[in-house]
């Protein structure tokens, strides 16, 4: 597990903070932070996820890491191009909405949280709220049918079709008969 050195010190200058205060954060020596800048020395698993979360990055980016999602990579947090929600090309907005669906598998980040969040960091005025709201709630849609079919399939009950009744073995070709 080798950090990438040059994205960890780019992503501490963009949070405007010093070596200083990042070690602080971490509660570990200045010394010990820039061997980590350097490439002298090697962040534990636990600091790496606590730079991750005080960086607002995902640990794949620090570790330089992609993740190949659609057309899109998703290797910087909440940082996507929203030009596209005022063209027309409707495989862009695909590509968008499944690009956020994948960010909503996370249930504990909301919608409302995520639209602000890229509300201010892009600048979209009302027409592009409206469609980014749509987007949106679409892409929660299909996180949430995503996230209840890894919960079913994790329960190990069996699948029921609509028309199979229960405590009863009616069966597709059954059902076919029923008149």
């Amino acid at each position: 597990m080798a950090l990438n050195n040059i994205v960890l010190k780019e992503l501490r200058k963009q949070k405007k903070l010093t070596q200083t205060e990042l070690a602080s954060k971490l509660n570990i020596s200045q010394k010990s932070y820039s061997n980590w800048e350097s490439g002298k020395a090697e962040p534990t698993l636990d600091n790496i996820i606590k730079l991750a979360n005080i960086l607002d990055t995902t640990t794949d980016e620090l570790l330089g890491r992609q993740v190949n999602f659609g057309d899109k990579i998703l290797n910087k947090k909440y940082k996507y191009d929203l030009s596209v929600l005022k063209e027309s090309d409707i495989q862009k907005l695909y590509d968008l909405k499944m690009t956020l669906a994948f960010e909503l598998l996370d249930e504990s980040l909301e919608p409302a949280k995520l639209k602000v969040i890229l509300m201010e960091k892009n600048k979209l005025d009302k027409d592009e709220e409206l469609i980014l709201d749509t987007i949106l709630a679409e892409a929660k849609e299909f996180a949430d049918d995503i996230n209840e079919f890894y919960k079913f399939k994790k329960s190990n009950k069996k699948f029921k079709w609509p028309w199979q009744k229960n405590n009863n073995n009616l069966t597709t070709k059954d059902s076919n008969n029923i008149k």
